[in-house]
Order: C-alpha cells, then structure tokens, then sequence
C-alpha cells in the first residue's frame, strides 16, 4: 500500500572525521580473512568389533543453518583445521562489528541534536 505523501529525507547532518578508536577497528576488520558460521565437532568413536574395543576416526563434523535448515556435513581434517579458523575469525568480526555499532550510536547521539525531553 502506497504512502499517503512521500517521505522526503533531509540532508543528513555531517558526523565529521570518524574518531580515530573507529578508524582502528575498520583497519582490523579489514585484515580479517575468510570468515564463516557454524560448529565444529572432532568426534573419536569406539566400535565394538570381535568383542574388542577399536578406535575409529576421529570424524570431523560441521553444523550450520542453511536457509534455515540445520545442516551437518562430514569433513577431512584439512577442511576441518580450516573451518575451524575461518568461524575463529567470524567470531572476532562479530566483536569488532558490535564495538564499531557502540561507537556510531554514541557520537550520534552526542554529535546530533536528539528531540526535546519534556522533564
């Protein structure tokens, strides 16, 4: 359903320079490598064969959701020793992300005029 009167957006008003606590965390993010979800599983399993305990694997497991479906994939240990960093390196932008969002909120909150509190 069409709005009754277009909105029309102002020019926004200018932040200035990004502080310099925002610069670095941009420098960080931008160095991290490959990135992605999910959890990793390095199973060992014992198999009862001839009535004797015998070590199997270990399996490597992944888990992710994928168009919202959980999805497990077995993986080799390359694969594994990989994935296993790339969720390490989400998990460290996830962190820079989140302190870079704190920043923005709290210059503009600070830098642009907010409405008016009646008390």
């Amino acid at each position: 359903m069409p709005l009754p009167h277009p909105i029309r957006i102002s020019r926004l008003p200018d932040l200035g320079p990004w502080p310099v606590a925002y610069q670095h965390l941009q420098e960080r993010l931008a160095q991290t490598s490959w990135i992605c979800q999910g959890t990793l599983v390095c199973r060992p399993l014992l198999r009862q064969v001839g009535g004797r305990k015998v070590k199997k694997g270990p399996y490597y497991l992944w888990t992710c959701k994928v168009k919202g479906k959980t999805v497990c994939l077995a993986l080799s240990r390359p694969q594994y020793q990989l994935l296993a960093q790339a969720i390490k390196n989400n998990r460290h932008a996830q962190n820079l992300l989140e302190r870079m969002q704190a920043l923005t909120r709290k210059t503009i909150l600070r830098k642009v005029p907010g409405v008016r509190k009646r008390k």
